[in-house]
């Protein structure tokens, strides 16, 4: 892959997030975290709230992992432990922060 299509494929991946982020923070993708959720666990305002803030900085760590380790060169050797690493620590911040009542 030439230089120019990987750099492209960053970018729309980039945009992509970047807009996912944002309608997490406007509210857009309330309905989506509630039928996520067990029908015996519907979420309230706060635990809203609190997602989108979590949801929204999580996109864009990992935006900012994908830019940063494919300027250095390091993508291929570590984005999976990256990866795991941030999906285990957004897990760890819905049960500790996002659920607590």
């Amino acid at each position: 892959m030439t230089t120019s299509t990987h750099i492209l494929i960053i970018t729309i991946i980039c945009l992509i997030l970047t807009s996912l982020s944002l309608l997490a923070i406007m509210g857009k993708l309330d309905k989506w975290y509630s039928w996520s959720q067990a029908d015996n666990d519907k979420p309230s305002e706060l635990r809203i709230a609190r997602w989108r803030r979590a949801f929204a900085i999580e996109i864009l760590i990992a935006m900012v992992a994908i830019v940063v380790l494919n300027a250095t060169d390091i993508f291929d050797e570590y984005a999976s432990y990256l990866f795991i690493a941030l999906g285990v620590a957004g897990a760890m911040i819905e049960l500790g922060w996002i659920k607590k009542v």
